[in-house]
């Protein structure tokens, strides 16, 4: 409920300032010049930012010795696990495995995620004595973005288990 709030906030207050600034465009067009309200547009509005995709569903590859030694074979298994889902968004697990040890896996947002950012910081899956069962840990941290500027960050760790199905 909250990142619908603080997501009605960034689209208002986007939508308070491109009128603010046409606005102010229209007055700066009639006292100097329409260059100049141009120029004021263009560098008025130029601090609204699109988020980066640097961090979107970075994949985190497992280095297994044991899994490089095997030859390859056809047994591929893969886990999606919902770790948190609210009213507009979840964030969810992926991983693969290849009947013994996980070979990758990453976090994906999905939903409306406006004003927040999610940065994956580390998964970890450890194996269980129960065939195709796994334990896992993932911290990341979400960043509460207003206008492009980050107000607040907050850690979150997800901690469970899961299980690998074949595909």
């Amino acid at each position: 409920m909250i990142q619908l709030i603080w997501a009605i906030l960034n689209i208002t207050l986007v939508l308070g300032l491109v009128f603010f600034c046409a606005k102010t465009a229209s007055e700066i067009r009639k006292k100097i010049s329409l260059s100049a309200a141009i120029l004021f547009s263009f560098f008025a509005l130029s601090f609204i930012t699109r988020p980066s995709k640097e961090e979107k569903d970075k994949k985190f590859e497992f280095d297994n010795r044991e899994t490089k030694t095997q030859s390859l074979n056809n047994n591929n298994y893969f886990s999606n696990i919902v770790l948190e889902e609210d009213l507009l968004s979840k964030i969810e697990l992926y991983a693969n495995s290849d009947g013994e040890n996980a070979t990758s896996a990453m976090i994906r947002r999905i939903g409306f995620v406006c004003g927040t950012t999610w940065s994956t910081q580390y998964i970890i899956i450890n194996k269980t004595e129960k065939k195709n069962a796994f334990q896992y840990e993932v911290g990341g941290t979400r960043k509460w973005i207003l206008l492009g500027i980050e107000v607040y960050s907050e850690s979150k760790d997800f901690k469970g288990s899961g299980e690998f199905k074949s595909l």
